[in-house]
């Protein structure tokens, strides 16, 4: 399953867009002398505030017991999945996917450079990082995977080859169930992170080794066993 994930050149080719645009946002809204206002121009000012007043408590004072943390657990797999979704229906049209992996990129790149800020960072910043590190990898992961999933779908049938149109649609469909199956696991985890461990006072280099252990994980899996081998069987 994984070498079918990684060589699939439609999930290659969303996994480029969404990294290459989400950092060089997350740059231009970091870095303010290239384009000083790029932050205020992607997010507005409401949305800026928005995510001030957030993070504006630490962590450790967010005083969340069990049953809140497993409520919020259960809140993050409806809602999260649900950006994949649109990820993928949207891909079926091709382009609208495409945008709307773009906007996802550049919106999420902005915040992340935005908190980074040096201004923003001695304060709200360090809570935002706190919260979302430990999660991000898989939910990112994910939303990659779900529109690489819906742009193979939509181009089954703008180019079905020697298949009808439905036939192609349907065999890639069954293609990519692996694809479907692995992003919704990741938004499962992701959720279970993000409910649990992203709200816990636990120190945040806790947090940022879940994320590098996550991420090895996912680079491990994708990349290493995903990674097309030659047949040496001389068959």
């Amino acid at each position: 399953m994984p070498q079918k994930i990684f060589n699939d050149r439609c999930v290659q080719l969303m996994f480029v867009i969404f990294w290459g645009f989400f950092i060089l946002s997350a740059w231009l809204a970091y870095e303010k002398k290239m384009w000083p206002d790029f932050a205020e121009k992607v997010l507005g000012e409401e949305q800026i505030q928005a995510l001030e007043q957030m993070y504006a408590k630490p962590i450790d004072e967010l005083d969340r017991g069990g049953d809140e943390n497993a409520a919020m657990a259960g809140f993050y797999i409806w809602n999260n999945p649900s950006i994949g979704f649109r990820c993928f229906a949207y891909g079926l049209l091709v382009v609208p996917g495409l945008l709307l992996l773009l906007s996802n990129a550049i919106t999420l790149g902005a915040s992340f450079g935005y908190m980074a800020r040096p201004e923003v960072m001695a304060k709200e910043g360090q809570n935002f990082f706190h919260f979302v590190t430990a999660h991000g990898p898989f939910e990112l992961t994910a939303i990659v995977l779900s529109a690489g999933a819906g742009l193979r779908l939509g181009m089954s049938w703008i180019m079905p080859g020697e298949y009808s149109r439905f036939s192609s649609l349907m065999k890639t469909g069954k293609e990519m169930m692996p694809v479907a199956m692995s992003a919704f696991i990741m938004f499962c985890i992701a959720a279970f992170i993000e409910g649990f461990l992203s709200p816990s006072p636990l120190p945040y280099a806790v947090k940022a080794a879940v994320a590098v252990f996550s991420s090895g994980i996912l680079a491990f899996y994708f990349v290493i066993l995903g990674f097309p081998r030659r047949n040496t069987s001389g068959t």
